[in-house]
């Protein structure tokens, strides 16, 4: 039994919820290539929301989500100070397509309503 759920396989309401909320944070990270700081919700959002999609598919999309937040930011941040030896500007248009990628990807599988393979991955 984990986090309360007793259930050997999850409840049809509790997954439609927590697809919902996949959605809702892959949007908001498409977001970000427009606003920018829309990631800060989407991940916020995908922090509180895993506990309750644990056991479904759309656990592994949070994980992917919180990933591609932080190894984002860890990315930004490093190009950013790389940028002082013009390396850093090489470095973001490679975050960008990287960004770019870990963004479709989940878009891709909840059309599919599938799992993210691999959700602890680079790509």
């Amino acid at each position: 039994m984990q986090y309360g759920f007793s259930e050997p396989w999850p409840n049809p309401q509790r997954a439609e919820r927590a697809k919902r909320w996949a959605w809702t944070v892959h949007i908001l990270f498409v977001a970000s290539f427009f606003f920018g700081i829309t990631s800060i919700p989407g991940v916020i959002v995908a922090y509180f929301k895993r506990g309750e999609a644990r056991g479904t598919i759309y656990e592994s999309h949070f994980t992917y989500a919180i990933r591609t937040f932080w190894l984002g930011l860890c990315g930004a941040i490093i190009a950013g100070v790389l940028c002082l030896i013009l390396v850093g500007y090489v470095l973001f248009g490679l975050l960008f397509i990287w960004w770019l990628i870990r963004v479709i990807r989940p878009i891709i599988a909840l059309v599919d309503e599938s799992a993210i393979r691999k959700p602890q991955g680079w790509f």
